[in-house]
C-alpha cells in the first residue's frame, strides 16, 4: 500500500504530437500536477513540453530532465550506457524529492509513455514507491 502523504506520479502520454489531439486525461493530469517534468537534449528545447505548453501554469514547478548525451560520444567511465544510467538515477532522485514532499509529478512523454518512451525509465525507478 502506498503512503498517502507522498505525491502521485503520472506518466502523461501526449499523443501523436498535435496539441489539439491530447486526451482529456492528459490535460487533467497536467492540471492536477504540482511539478511538470520533461526530457530534453542539452539545447533545452523539449518537444513534449511544447506539445503541452498551453496547459502549463505559472505556478507549475518545471523540472527539465536534460540528457547528458544524445548521439555524441562521452568520456563517462561507463560510456554512453553508463552516462544515461547515471542520468536516469539522478533524475529519479530529483523527482522522488518532489514526491516525498507530497507534490504530484507529471512526466510528459511524446506518444505513449511506456512504449519506447523516456518515462518508462522513471517508472521503473519510482512506480513501486509512488
Amino acid at each position: 500500500m502506498k503512503d498517502t502523504s507522498t505525491g502521485r506520479l503520472y506518466g502523461v502520454g501526449l499523443g501523436p504530437g498535435d496539441p489539439d489531439q491530447m486526451t482529456l486525461r492528459a490535460v487533467r493530469a497536467i492540471g492536477e500536477a504540482d511539478v511538470i517534468a520533461y526530457h530534453s537534449a542539452r539545447h533545452g528545447r523539449s518537444i513534449a513540453r511544447s506539445i503541452a505548453a498551453a496547459h502549463l501554469r505559472p505556478d507549475h514547478i518545471e523540472e527539465p530532465l536534460v540528457y547528458p548525451v544524445t548521439t555524441e560520444t562521452t568520456d563517462h567511465p561507463g560510456g554512453y550506457r553508463g552516462a544515461l544510467e547515471e542520468f536516469y538515477e539522478k533524475a529519479a532522485a530529483r523527482l522522488a524529492a518532489h514526491l516525498d514532499a507530497g507534490r504530484t509529478v507529471a512526466v510528459l512523454a511524446e506518444g505513449d509513455p511506456m512504449f519506447y518512451g523516456s518515462y518508462m525509465h522513471m517508472h521503473k525507478r519510482l512506480a513501486d514507491r509512488y
